[in-house]
This record gives structure tokens, sequence and C-alpha cells, in this order.
């Protein structure tokens, strides 16, 4: 008996919990997958169990080393090697690697939630029914509640010209590259680009510091790329990024805002906007201002990615384009297009200003 316990014991993988999941496509009913387990906080589920429940077949490649999932797209590829999702000749990066736990190959929520989404052309529900929140690692974790509790409490001047200084998160850098366009071009190298852009037009015309989380092309926690948010005269966060998609039709800008900012628009009889959080106002003054400019907005979302952190500080992440659209790619890479966004960003920034003086003189 003692002999069965310990061998017992040397089979069961280290640092892992079981869990449940359910998981679903939206309007269907909810399949709950127990043969689940749970390593730094994040669920594992076999790629096989996801993929039945969501109406998708695969298998692996024993020769490539490699998962085949069948698709309307053709053939999709991950790996415990690789950290990207193949199709074609396209690689889309991957938020964590696939994992082989107890002889089955895992991915996390976020590939089912992301990459398998976009595979169905549907969205997923996905529920954890036990986060293990007793093994996030402590030092992430302690880390970015500081930083946020840091932005719950940022004070507005009372003095002094409305925007202070502006900071700007260019996405991406360094090993990570974001998205990768069929040409090669990287999303990393874009975000810099329009960054550095914005930043010029913002310190010549308004005559105000600009922070960015980055100057080159290295990688960055999430403490670094909070950093710049975090100073005192910050009153504007924006996060620069690119999307890919599996169908090069898709294209415009994508804005994104917290979720807990969405908040319902409730219109007076004047017709003026009331209980808009400053990110939303934000967002509707650069959306309004890029469509004025003939770039075309695909619309302002809520999202609960870590990246946008928590509390009042305006910000809006800014997805600037679609690298799998050949036209828009194009575009993208031009520099006058590029000088066309950040013209347009910045007059959406400084109407923002002059929107949030007026809704501050008129409570005054």
């Amino acid at each position: 008996m003692r002999f069965l316990i310990i061998m017992c014991c040397l089979f069961l993988p280290l640092h892992s919990a079981f869990a449940a999941v359910d998981i679903a496509l939206r309007g269907k009913d909810p399949v709950r997958l127990e043969d689940v387990y749970q390593q730094d906080g994040i669920p594992y589920v076999a790629i096989e169990d996801a993929l039945d429940v969501v109406g998708l077949t695969g298998h692996w490649n024993s020769i490539q080393h490699s998962f085949r999932i069948k698709t309307k797209y053709g053939w999709a590829e991950i790996s415990p090697a690789s950290g990207f999702l193949k199709i074609a000749d396209d690689y889309y990066p991957l938020k964590e690697k696939p994992r082989f736990i107890d002889g089955r190959l895992r991915v996390t929520d976020s590939f089912i939630l992301n990459q398998l989404a976009q595979l169905t052309g549907r969205s997923i529900y996905f529920r954890n029914l036990a986060p293990d929140t007793d093994n996030v690692p402590e030092k992430q974790s302690n880390g970015l509640e500081k930083l946020f509790a840091f932005l719950l409490n940022k004070k507005v001047s009372e003095s002094g010209p409305l925007i202070r200084a502006v900071a700007i998160d260019p996405g991406h850098g360094g090993l990570d590259t974001g998205v990768i366009a069929s040409t090669g071009y990287k999303e990393k190298q874009l975000n810099l680009e329009v960054a550095e852009k914005l930043a010029k037009q913002l310190k010549m015309k308004l005559g105000i510091p600009v922070y960015l989380s980055r100057d080159g092309d290295y990688e960055l926690t999430i403490e670094q790329r909070l950093q710049p948010a975090a100073k005192d005269d910050v009153d504007i966060w924006l996060l620069l990024h690119a999307q890919a998609a599996f169908s090069s039709e898709h294209h415009g800008v994508t804005l994104f805002i917290r979720p807990e900012e969405n908040r319902q628009n409730v219109v007076a009889k004047e017709g003026a906007e009331e209980n808009l959080s400053d990110s939303m106002l934000l967002a509707k003054e650069l959306a309004l201002a890029l469509r004025e400019s003939a770039i075309e907005v695909r619309g302002i979302y809520p999202s609960s990615r870590l990246s946008l952190g928590r509390g009042n500080l305006p910000t809006v992440q800014i997805e600037l384009g679609f690298l799998s659209n050949p036209e828009e790619l194009q575009q993208l890479q031009n520099r006058d297009y590029q000088q066309q966004i950040v013209q347009a960003l910045y007059a959406g920034i400084r109407q923002y200003a002059k929107q949030s003086k007026e809704k501050i003189d008129g409570v005054n």
C-alpha cells in the first residue's frame, strides 16, 4: 500500500491544481470540463476538449511536433515549442505557450477567448469555476496592485492647464514583436513610430511633457509600462497597438476603454451627454477626429485587458489598424498616413481638453 501511494505521488504534476471550467459558443449552453489544471493561477484546458465544445477538430502531428486545427481559413498550428499560432505563412503571438500536462497538450483561457474565438468566427463564453488565486506569482500581483492603487488615487490639479502631461505606451518591443504581417513588418515598430510622432506633436503644439514607456526596441514588464501613467502630472494615458484577423477584410481603428467606465449614456433634454466617464469622453473625441480625417473607426468597446489598468485616469487603447489587411498594412507603413493619424489624435486630445474645461466651468 505504501509503495502504491508513493508511485501515485510521483506521477502527480508539480505545482498544479485540479479545476473546472465552463465553455460555450455564445448562444449555446455551456459545457463543463473537469480535466483542467491550474498552473501559476492560469487554467490549462486540453485542446481536444476545447475544440470539441466549439465544433472544431484537430490532431497531433508527430512529425512536425505540432497540433493542427482544421478551420475555414485552412490548417492552424500550435506547438509547445512556439509562442505563436501559425496559419499558412502568418504567425500570431500567443499570450502563453501551450503545455503538455499529464500527457495532453493544453491551452490557456487566453487562447480560447482570443485565438480560438477568431478561428471559429464567434465569441466564446469561458468561466473558471475554481480560480487558483493562491498560486498567482506574488511579486507580479503585489507590484500591479500598488500601481493600480496609485492610479485610483490620482488627483486633478486645481490650477494650471487641464492637460499637464500625457503618457503613451507603444505596445510590445524586443522579443515581444506583437502582430507580424505577411511582409515581416512588426506591430512593435508601428507602435513606436506613431508614438514618437504623436509625442513630438504634443510637445510642440501644447508645450507639455510626454512620457513614453519605451523609446527603443526593447521588452518591458507590465510594471514598467504603467510607470509613465503613474507620474503625478499625467492626465491622459494612451496605449498604441495594432491588430490582425484571420480575414484580410477587417480594417480600421478600434478604441478600447475599461469596462467599468463604459457607463450608459444619459442624454439630457438639451441634447448634452451626461454621466460619461473621462475615458469615454476622450475616446469619443478621438473617434470623431479620426473620422473627420477620413480614417475609419470601427467603434469604442469596453475591455477588461490588464494593460488598461484600473482607476479614473482617462485611458484609451488605440488599435491603429489591421496588419492582416494588405491595403491597410501598406498605409500604416507610410509616413504620411502615420502623420495623418497623429494629427487626428492630437486634434481629438485638444478637443477633449476643451470639452472638459467647459464641463468643469459649467459645474463651478
